[in-house]
């Protein structure tokens, strides 16, 4: 199945990808465009990337590196620990760490981060997405 990103080469393009093999994870550098109009609402003249984004884009790259459309199913913990200004952090990397859970879901761990600075960390479980 074809993944179907919605914010991926408008609101971030994919830099990197590092796959590592042995511990099921997977670090993307991403690049924000700070002239995406989320910004201008969000909020004029100090930018900050919504957490739904966050949370979003966490689920887009997993659905891309996984080659198959994901709905998050459960949400167990989200950290929201500092905010994301494009103008300031336009690069930024996330850290999938993947094992398979109870119900034939996909446990994920997640950061997002960039260098020592921690902007949020996830924890949550992803199925396969249904069309009605």
């Amino acid at each position: 199945m074809k993944t179907k990103p919605t914010l991926l080469n408008d609101l971030y393009t994919i830099n990197d990808v590092q796959k590592d093999y042995a511990s099921n994870a997977v670090k993307i550098s991403i690049a924000l465009n700070p002239s995406h109009r989320i910004f201008q609402g969000h909020f004029p003249g100090n930018p900050v990337l919504p957490g739904v984004c966050t949370v979003q884009i966490i689920k887009e790259l997993l659905s891309d590196h996984l080659k198959k459309e994901l709905m998050l199913k459960k949400a167990g913990t989200i950290k929201y620990l500092s905010f994301i200004n494009p103008e300031v952090n336009r690069i930024i990397d996330v850290e999938l760490q993947l094992k398979d859970a109870e119900d034939g879901l996909l446990a994920c761990n997640a950061s997002v981060f960039y260098e020592a600075k921690v902007f949020c960390s996830f924890k949550g479980a992803f199925g396969e997405a249904t069309t009605p």
